[in-house]
């Protein structure tokens, strides 16, 4: 298992800008991890964070893992680097997502659930789900975190380190069969488009990240089932021409909403009709390395 994360992970060549020696905070130093311990502190390496997180060995799953958002916290300083604290999910919705997360009816080996809530959130409600043997998990983090970055992906990666030490105590034997869980940011497309000398990080799920209906019909996945907060809200821009596609090709999509406890237990509300979302891919940074992020240029400069 280790000589495939280590395969995985050198399909990405650091950025040339990234350094160990970055000033980039991620997480809270002096702060407990989701099992109340300091363990976290082991799971500061990309390998060691990536093991925790990945889906079960030689799953079809395992090819939509992104290593982007790992691969970066080797360069990181080990020094400022830490996990999310209590204190973010305790004012999240009234401190809902914790240890007691229900495990709703709906959520069947043959539902395929995408978590697209901000990725700190995704993050925690996955491990709980994981914890519960209910579905292996599958992160589609794919940019680097930045000083100047647009989006703050160091959010999610601090979530990550925070329930790696949860997520290592599991067998990954006894997912065997299980349904896997989308792990998304939905504050990965940014309000904005970076503006020069910033980092724009921002990201969409393209092709690579995103299941065709066949395949998961092979795997018996006949539903979807989107998580996210606010209900009534359009799903994030870059899914509606996927979702689209999906319906008529007989695959069904239900939502519910993060709110609290009662949202989340559903039932899930059927998704009838999506209003289509323009969406520029080519406003997006592709990094060189693998990802998504790079520096805004100047337009007065030969760069531009």
């Amino acid at each position: 298992m280790y000589t495939t994360i280590l395969e995985m992970l050198s399909r990405l060549r650091l950025p040339l800008w990234f350094s160990w020696k970055s000033k980039m905070q991620v997480g809270v130093l002096e702060t407990l991890d989701a099992l109340g311990s300091t363990k976290w502190r082991e799971f500061r390496s990309a390998e060691k964070l990536y093991d925790a997180w990945a889906p079960r060995p030689g799953t079809t799953w395992e090819a939509f893992h992104c290593v982007t958002l790992f691969a970066s916290l080797d360069s990181l300083n080990r020094e400022q680097v830490g996990s999310a604290p209590d204190e973010w999910y305790r004012e999240f919705s009234g401190g809902w997502i914790n240890h007691n997360l229900p495990a709703p009816r709906w959520l069947t080996e043959d539902t395929w659930l995408i978590l697209d809530a901000p990725g700190w959130i995704s993050v925690a409600m996955a491990a709980y789900l994981v914890e519960q043997r209910l579905c292996q998990p599958i992160c589609t983090f794919d940019n680097w975190p930045h000083l100047k970055g647009v989006v703050k992906p160091e959010l999610t990666l601090a979530a990550l380190i925070r329930f790696a030490p949860l997520l290592a105590t599991i067998d990954r034997d006894y997912l065997h069969g299980r349904p896997p869980v989308w792990i998304c940011d939905n504050t990965r497309l940014g309000l904005v488009k970076g503006s020069p000398g910033q980092f724009d990080n921002r990201y969409y799920l393209d092709d690579s990240i995103l299941p065709g209906p066949e395949l998961l019909k092979l795997h018996g996945l006949r539903q979807v089932v989107y998580a996210s907060p606010l209900i009534n809200r359009s799903p994030t821009a870059d899914l509606v021409s996927y979702f689209q596609f999906l319906m008529k090709q007989g695959i069904p999509i239900s939502r519910v909403g993060l709110e609290s406890t009662d949202a989340w237990r559903g039932p899930p509300v059927p998704i009838t009709e999506l209003a289509n979302v323009p969406l520029n891919k080519g406003s997006f940074f592709r990094s060189t390395s693998g990802g998504f992020g790079g520096i805004v240029p100047d337009p007065s400069s030969s760069s531009g």
